[in-house]
This record gives structure tokens, sequence and C-alpha cells, in this order.
């Protein structure tokens, strides 16, 4: 896992009206589970052979499928419009000169409640993926990877109206061997935006290209 530096007005302009539509939506914040992500709760995860690659806990409202109900509709269209959007500039809104490919999709599309939140430790074993990460916080919060011995911890961003603002982004490699593990943590008082684009892990050079695209002005 990488921190990427995101220096591309018009994606800044997307991510924070995004942002912007899911903390609008209607979220229900629990206490419970409470974050579960020490090394030791990993080192029992890494000997357990019938480890699915998800997470086995995780406190967030998630919004890869469809929005709860609500009585007046409006927050549903809004959020099918920015999810529609957001992963048609991804898969095909960088251009031909970047990459343009079909098989991005939404692996984690969350906000996560203030200090609770978190996604436990997971390896995305058997459906290995190349993702993009995407943050929003204005309180804080990390990231974690681990692969074998090596750790890789990125906090959270926050900036003010400076630069790319409360965004954070990293990008990394989970192989469907599952030897890479990964887990993060709302830590302040405000709620977290994660936006994480991924595809297939044999599409590294797309991959690469639209890391490009991102760090470029």
């Amino acid at each position: 896992m990488k921190q990427i530096p995101i220096k591309n007005i018009e994606l800044l302009k997307r991510l924070d009206s995004f942002a912007t539509t899911l903390y609008q939506l209607p979220h229900t914040f629990r206490s419970l589970p409470k974050p579960d992500i020490t090394f030791a709760t990993l080192k029992t995860l890494m000997a357990d052979a019938n480890f699915v690659g998800y997470p086995k806990t995780h406190n967030y409202q998630s919004y890869e499928g469809e929005v709860a109900f609500t009585r007046s509709g409006k927050y549903k269209k809004r959020l099918r419009t920015e999810k529609y959007f957001f992963l048609k500039y991804m898969q095909y809104g960088m251009g031909e000169h970047y990459q343009q490919h079909a098989k991005w999709y939404y692996d984690t599309l969350t906000v996560m409640p203030p200090r609770w939140g978190n996604t436990g430790w997971h390896n995305s074993k058997n459906k290995g993926r190349n993702y993009i990460r995407f943050i929003h916080n204005a309180g804080s919060g990390y990231s974690i990877s681990v692969k074998e011995k090596n750790q890789v911890t990125v906090k959270d961003q926050r900036r003010g109206n400076m630069g790319a603002g409360n965004w954070t982004c990293v990008a990394g490699h989970m192989g469907e061997d599952g030897k890479t593990w990964f887990a993060d943590h709302n830590t302040g008082s405000r709620p977290r935006a994660v936006i994480d684009v991924s595809i297939p892990e044999r599409y590294s050079k797309e991959w690469d290209s639209a890391i490009k695209f991102i760090t470029d002005y």
C-alpha cells in the first residue's frame, strides 16, 4: 500500500460532490462492534485456513448496493446518480491516453461513524484486486496494510481548504493468495467517507495508469 497525492482538479471536484451526497444520507451509527484490529487478532486470522477473505467485523454504513428507502426518495436518487457517474468516470472518463476499462467496481462505499468506525482485518483471498481507496475525513483515522513482516500505516490527511483538502488516497494490491492484509479505523470525532474502487489484479497496467491520472495536474 502507498499513499497517492491527488492532483487532478476535475477528480477532486467529483470526489467532493460524491462525499457531500454520502454525508447527507440517513445514517444509523452504533458504538458496536468496537474496533478489533490488533496484531494479536491478525495473527489468529492468518493461522485460520478457513478464513474467506472478507472482514469478520466492521462498523460502518455500507452503500455498495442499494441505499435504504427514504420517504422522499431523494437521497436514494442522488446516491444512485453519484455512484453511476463516478464509476463511469473511473472506467471511461480518463481517456485512452491513460486507461479505459469496464472491470472497475466498488469494493467499499461507506460512511464510518466517529471513533468506532472501522474495517476489520481482511485479505481479499480468492478475489485478488488492485485498489484505489479515496478517504475523506475532517477528523483523524488511519489505514494499515501488512504483508508478511512489512507494515505500512497511512494516517488520514486533514488540510482544510489547502491542496486536496481532507482527502487521502491510498493504493495497493491484494493478491488472491491472501498474503496481504488490510484494516482501517476512524479515530476522530467526525464521520469518515470511504470510496474504494478496485479492478481485478491481472489489470495492473490499467491500475498504474489510473494512478498516473490521479497524480497529474
